[in-house]
């Protein structure tokens, strides 16, 4: 059952899902679009989930299932990685590059390689107070809170 994101609790689980480049309006459309058909229906051992998902930044796709009502089984998490690799093909994206990392610019939210990264950090192009994005997040609460935060305080900061 697809929910309103806003109206999941926040002990709900997420999956951020972040792309190697951002989406045009288009491939955006066409991913809503997908996306809200996969939650509607998306189900686990017979029973259906209580879900959402958001799509920010241009690049970044997040999943959010309340788990307290169901939660999701192996298989199911399976069904939904398996429709990135989908857009991933449709779109020539990549959801699944560990090594591209967002940060936020002037012109908004740029994803690079991890050695443009380096260097951006090695020509002082990004400092320590450098908006980073912590995909590895578990809850919507986390995601509100701890998401987005300053290169010192994230794992990015090995590269300082």
């Amino acid at each position: 059952m697809w929910v309103n994101f806003d109206d999941l609790d926040l002990h709900s689980r997420v999956w951020v899902f972040q792309s190697d480049s951002s989406f045009t309006d288009s491939e955006q459309d066409i991913m809503n679009a997908e996306l809200k058909t996969f939650v509607q229906k998306w189900s686990t051992h017979g029973s259906q989930m209580h879900a959402s998902h958001i799509i920010l930044h241009n690049c970044f796709v997040i999943i959010a299932a309340d788990e307290q009502k169901q939660s999701a089984s192996g298989c199911s998490i399976d069904s939904f990685t398996g429709l990135f690799k989908t857009f991933g093909e449709q779109f020539k994206l990549s959801f699944f590059d560990r090594f591209a990392i967002a940060y936020k610019s002037d012109a908004g939210v740029e994803v690079v390689s991890l050695n443009a990264f380096k260097e951006l950090i090695s020509t002082e192009s990004i400092n320590e107070n450098t908006r980073v994005f912590n995909n590895l997040i578990s809850t919507k609460q986390d995601l509100l809170n701890k998401w987005d935060l300053p290169l010192k305080e994230s794992w990015q900061k090995r590269y300082l």
